[in-house]
């Protein structure tokens, strides 16, 4: 298959974008002819990383590993079909959202409608020609860093930068879905700032921003599995969404978290012991049957509610289950 420039002085290096960061994109490119394979990537590889695959049935896995930006996919592979791995790709919601650009020498308009339907957001003709293909990948590339920017900061909270409440349902939802299919135990620890309200009213609302901040980043520290999930959800309270974590694993964490916190020593004029604590309430849900995402959530906040109400700066952790009664 032959590829063209256009002329020897056409194909020029993309302008790139310092606020987007294009440059720091990465691309798998999927043909299984390896001609096409090596002159793409050599087009490619001086604005972007690239990484290829001969192999449909491969592209899961990949974008597991990978995390690519954007998909260049031949229609014409193997046992599997670009078309296959398309819709396959458009499946999975944590992969739904990459950009396929399919590449084909199909031009009759069937076959076209059937790579739109596939789930493509584009393609580019055979033979490829340089410009058209870099102009392509860098339009498709500026609008995904683009989403993935908006989606960013409507999912997390601007003061602290830990996930919001918006994040929250799905992100539950999907951790409760896991732990029924694999029949592993999920615990939610929700945190609350003891004597929050005096805080603010004795030191001002600026201290209390900072000391919002500082309670978040401890937070973020102590919960730090790549399957964990910090949120801040609401004025001084946090979430903590534990995968895998039965409710001694979640009493570790809740203690672990009533150490750090005080150990950072916020004066606090109207705490008992001079210093600001917080208070934890843990639900753990088995995961033999379904529950329900606000169920789980009113299970942490009444465990919470009984901290509480026993004196603050301690957690109660208790068990979760669907026919939980209040």
């Amino acid at each position: 298959m032959l590829y063209s420039s256009r002329g020897g002085n056409s194909l020029q290096p993309v302008a790139r974008s310092t606020d987007l960061k294009l440059n720091d994109s990465v691309i798998l490119i999927v043909d299984d002819e390896p001609i096409n394979t090596t002159v793409i990537e050599s087009l490619l590889a001086p604005f972007y990383k690239t990484h290829t695959t001969d192999c449909g049935e491969n592209v899961l896995h990949l974008c597991e590993t990978l995390k690519p930006d954007l998909i260049l996919l031949d229609v014409m592979l193997g046992t599997m079909s670009g078309l296959d791995v398309c819709k396959l790709l458009k499946t999975h919601s944590q992969y739904k959202d990459i950009p396929v650009i399919f590449i084909t020498a199909i031009m009759d308009q069937d076959d076209q409608n059937r790579c739109w339907q596939a789930g493509a957001v584009d393609f580019v003709s055979k033979p490829v020609y340089g410009v058209t293909l870099l102009n392509r990948v860098k339009a498709h590339l500026t609008l995904k860093k683009q989403a993935d920017l908006l989606k960013n900061l409507c999912e997390h909270d601007s003061l602290t930068g830990l996930n919001n409440r918006r994040f929250l349902q799905n992100t539950l939802d999907q951790n409760i879905r896991l732990a029924v299919r694999n029949d592993k135990a999920l615990s939610v620890l929700m945190l609350d700032i003891d004597y929050f309200k005096q805080y603010n009213d004795s030191l001002g609302h600026q201290q209390g921003d900072e000391c919002l901040k500082r309670v978040a980043d401890e937070i973020k520290k102590s919960v730090n599995r790549p399957t964990d999930t910090t949120i801040r959800y609401g004025g001084e309270e946090f979430l903590c969404v534990l995968p895998d974590t039965d409710i001694q694993g979640a009493q570790f964490i809740a203690h672990k978290l009533l150490a750090n916190i005080r150990e950072l020593n916020i004066e606090h004029p109207h705490a008992t012991s001079g210093v600001l604590s917080i208070s934890i309430g843990s639900a753990t849900f088995s995961g033999h049957e379904a529950i329900d995402t606000d169920e789980l959530i009113r299970c942490a906040d009444k465990a919470l509610y009984q901290a509480k109400h026993q004196g603050r700066n301690r957690c109660v952790c208790i068990l979760a289950e669907p026919s939980f009664s209040f």
